[in-house]
């Protein structure tokens, strides 16, 4: 399983932008008047209309008449703030004609919760009929409709064994269609779903029926190479002369997700970010007034000599005083409200300075450390300080995962503008549950943590242009890898 986490304001409007530009599905903006103010080039090929065309028209020169009364039921859903998953409905392109499509509309929301109006996902699937009336004339008539199809068509008998897939599946699997012809459809699936799931599927053969799979459930495919990758999938069925055929649609949503956690993410962070500012400012003062007093009265307990008991219980006071004086600073951090100065750093050194703190305890720990450092560098524009407490956060995570020893790999490496820094242990690995969620403020699967090392890390490297990804696997372990912008000399010059 694999969590990506965000670059700057501008590499992720960046980022944004391309799977805009790049969607085979058509993504349409618009606002609460059903004003169009977004069209992608799947939009363009779609429905026909130019960008130029469509941007500042009303949204209903794409509803046919019959539709008029189901896009009204839509507006109410969206201004309450519902989010519409996978309607199968109709929509008109600009010759007239009707095309057949599966949508999602989302409401678009401000930091304080007024929606200003919706995105909408669009997927043409007027092939999917074609390919059905032609499979029911005849299976051999049937694949040439079948390559041309933009999705992932698998094709099986009552059995649940597979007898034809199309050009696309191959891509999407990475399987010739020679290894799948006979194999059962739940190789496609990852082992632990696959018991499960032949259930499902002979169930549905009994009583087979037009529908969609995943309306508010996470489904995930298996790749010939073991990877696995979040899917879509509609079923329908035709009877022919050789028996019943049950025909699944797939779609790889992977773009679709990683546009969808950017939002999320970047809405989640902006709001934390002030509150954070805040609730740290707020704290910063009263917690040092007590530290500072804890501190004369330690002094003076201990030139006393009051009991060790008190002396003991005023220990205590002042460290969970720091402990709360650090995690503002850290609030203060996430917040970037922390002024750095920036100067030119090899993050090889970064690594070092790290592994001197740390390898004392770790050895202890029996964490074994392996580091790969490519020499030279290039050197990265960014606050030294600020990095080590990147790095010192990853690797810590890292020997902490390794509850019975074992191996912690640091490798550094450069390739076009990018400095990458990566951090892999053999540990217990992340819940995939956990995953999506490791990099939020508060969260945490450690008992005694605070949940704010990871997002301050985050924080950081989004600081410095950059980027930080998570790979992981229960059981095997976990990577961490760090991407940040080479400097570029000749504009310090």
């Amino acid at each position: 399983m694999k969590a990506r986490g965000l670059s700057s304001d501008a590499e992720l409007a960046a980022r944004l932008a391309a799977i805009l530009q790049s969607s085979e599905d058509a993504i349409i903006g618009k606002t609460v008047d059903d004003v169009i103010t977004a069209w992608n080039p799947a939009a363009e090929r779609i429905l026909g209309f130019t960008a130029a065309e469509a941007l500042g028209q009303p949204i209903d020169i794409i509803i046919p008449e019959d539709r008029l009364v189901e896009e009204e039921e839509l507006r109410a859903r969206i201004a309450r703030g519902e989010i519409v998953d996978r309607l199968e409905t109709v929509r008109r392109g600009k010759d007239g004609r009707r095309i057949a499509v599966v949508l999602s509309v989302a409401p678009i929301r401000t930091p304080d919760g007024r929606v200003l109006g919706a995105s909408a996902i669009l997927r043409d699937v007027s092939d999917r009929q074609r390919a059905l009336d032609a499979l029911q004339r005849s299976e051999s008539q049937a694949s040439v409709i079948l390559e041309a199809a933009s999705e992932g068509i698998v094709i099986v008998n009552g059995a649940g064994a597979i007898i034809a897939v199309n050009r696309q599946t191959e891509a999407m699997f990475g399987y010739p269609r020679t290894e799948l012809a006979g194999r059962p459809l739940e190789l496609l699936l990852p082992e632990r779903f696959r018991a499960r799931h032949a259930v499902h599927r002979a169930g549905y053969m009994r009583d087979p029926r037009v529908r969609s799979m995943g309306r508010g459930l996470d489904l995930t495919a298996r790749r010939r190479d073991g990877s696995e990758f979040p899917v879509e999938i509609s079923l329908s069925y035709v009877q022919t002369d050789d028996g019943l055929r049950a025909m699944a649609f797939v779609t790889d949503i992977t773009e679709r997700k990683a546009m969808e956690r950017a939002t999320r993410q970047a809405e989640r962070l902006s709001a934390l970010g002030r509150l954070s500012a805040g609730i740290a400012h707020e704290v910063n003062n009263p917690i040092g007034i007590m530290t500072a007093r804890i501190e004369l009265i330690l002094m003076d307990a201990e030139a006393n000599r009051l009991p060790a008991e008190t002396i003991e219980d005023l220990r205590v006071v002042h460290r969970n005083a720091i402990r709360v004086a650090t995690i503002a600073k850290n609030l203060l951090s996430f917040a970037r409200e922390t002024p750095r100065d920036r100067a030119l750093v090899d993050v090889n050194e970064v690594v070092r300075n790290v592994l001197l703190l740390v390898t004392a305890d770790f050895t202890r720990q029996r964490a074994r450390l392996h580091p790969e450092l490519e020499e030279p560098l290039p050197q990265i524009l960014a606050h030294p300080n600020a990095l080590e407490q990147v790095v010192l956060n990853l690797v810590t995570n890292a020997a902490e995962a390794l509850s019975d020893g074992g191996d912690i790999r640091i490798t550094t490496a450069a390739g076009g503008d990018r400095v990458r820094l990566a951090v892999a242990d053999t540990g217990r690995g992340i819940a995939a549950g956990d995953l999506a969620h490791i990099f939020d403020p508060f969260f945490t699967t450690k008992a005694s943590g605070t949940g704010l090392g990871l997002s301050v890390s985050y924080g950081i490297v989004e600081d410095h242009g950059g980027t930080i990804d998570v790979e992981s696997t229960p059981g095997k372990g976990t990577t961490f890898v760090v991407s940040l912008p080479v400097a570029d000399t000749r504009r310090m010059a």
